[in-house]
């Protein structure tokens, strides 16, 4: 008995092969940062600020400030304590769990393909991310929208609002809860999430917290790999020094970053009020351009804040041409991310001039993403249309 026609013989080994190959690349790299963390001294400020909080004696938020949202205390008060190697092992098995519970949403929730896209994507942020808890909210957030797409609305709500308290990044997702017809259950699951967590919150760690998470602990300066550190740092309008984990530079007025702030609603309100009446998956091109929003208007723009963007880039290349450009762009932004984290290792050192022109290159383009998700797509040409198919 034949085992089926030659093409499909041929093609179905090279369909499993990258994905099982971008599944290796990740087991390598996992056990890269294991074997690493146990033969040299951990150096990883994120690492020792985990470790930090797992073994101070006191509460965080009400007696020392805590820049993180309230799950992402309580893994680290759960992980850390045994020192930093354990503590970096723990957190890189956490991110490599998370890396592909993201790909396996993407394929249960949109098929094949946006799953292998999103793989192929996150190669350059390998070199930092597994020592990072954002992939454990990116998870979180894909499974909610995958649920919510599938009729799991009080699920996804739910699943929302657990990523929400694990990093505040995915409230910016929240609109896409409201498009569904039956949207009930899902904001029902949303509110029900946050509230518990939040009074949990409050009640452990005293009303400070929220504010501590929306001034970054309370931060003076402008973060350098930020959009407008990043220009007073090549315009020499100020001096960088170490705050927080962090070099930056100038000072923050409040009321500049209230004018970030009602940028930052102003595009978020513009952004859902166009993919209200799109008949495209707001997962896709909308998501990314609210989620890369936050990132242009923040006063901060980490290196793994980069993490954020790649399940909904990977959708947005399933989209009409003016999505597939604002996830090309997206992808670049995610690219040179991963050269900034080889070309600056040590966020506190400060690094060559060259890398200046690097983080500014890469702030451009975060605002290129808005700039093409808002323009509009292209339109088909007279020959296009001519020698498209015509449906019966």
């Amino acid at each position: 008995m034949s085992d089926g026609p030659p093409q499909v013989r041929a093609i179905a080994p090279g369909r499993t092969a990258l994905p099982a190959l971008l599944v290796v690349v990740r087991v390598l790299i996992l056990a890269l940062v294991v074997l690493g963390a146990a033969q040299r001294p951990v150096a990883d400020v994120q690492v020792l600020h985990a470790e930090r909080i797992a073994t101070s004696p006191a509460t965080p938020y009400r007696n020392f400030p805590v820049a993180a949202m309230p799950l992402e205390t309580s893994i680290d008060r759960a992980i850390g304590g045994d020192g930093a190697t354990a503590t970096a092992v723990r957190i890189a098995i956490l991110a490599f769990l998370a890396d592909l519970a993201t790909a396996a949403a993407l394929a249960w929730g949109w098929g094949r393909r946006p799953a292998i896209v999103y793989l192929l994507l996150g190669l350059p942020l390998l070199s930092f991310i597994y020592l990072r808890f954002d992939l454990v909210s990116v998870a979180a957030a894909t499974w909610a929208i995958a649920w919510t797409r599938h009729r799991g609305e009080a699920l996804g709500g739910a699943a929302l609002g657990l990523a929400v308290m694990a990093k505040l990044w995915p409230l910016a997702l929240a609109p896409i809860l409201c498009m569904r017809r039956t949207w009930r259950p899902a904001i029902a699951g949303f509110a029900v999430v946050v509230f518990v967590l939040g009074a949990w919150w409050y009640l452990a760690g005293g009303p400070k917290g929220p504010f501590q998470v929306l001034t970054f602990a309370d931060v003076r300066g402008w973060h350098v790999l930020g959009t407008v550190g990043s220009v007073l740092w090549i315009a020499g309008r100020g001096i960088p020094v170490p705050e927080a984990d962090a070099i930056r530079i100038g000072l923050a007025a409040t009321w500049v970053k209230a004018l970030l702030f009602l940028g930052l609603l102003g595009c978020e309100v513009a952004i859902w009020r166009r993919a209200a009446g799109s008949d495209h998956d707001p997962a896709g091109g909308a998501a990314l351009a609210a989620v890369v929003a936050l990132t242009v208007f923040s006063p901060q723009f980490s290196l793994q804040y980069a993490a954020w963007f790649l399940p909904w880039t990977a959708l947005a290349f399933e989209g009409d041409d003016g999505d597939g450009r604002t996830a090309t762009i997206a992808a670049i932004v995610v690219v040179l991310t991963g050269f900034l984290a080889l070309a600056w290792p040590d966020q506190v050192a400060s690094p060559g001039s060259w890398v200046k022109l690097l983080v500014l290159g890469r702030n451009v383009a975060a605002v290129g993403v808005l700039i093409s998700w808002f323009a509009p797509a292209r339109a088909p040409s007279r020959s296009e249309r001519s020698t498209s198919p015509v449906s019966v």
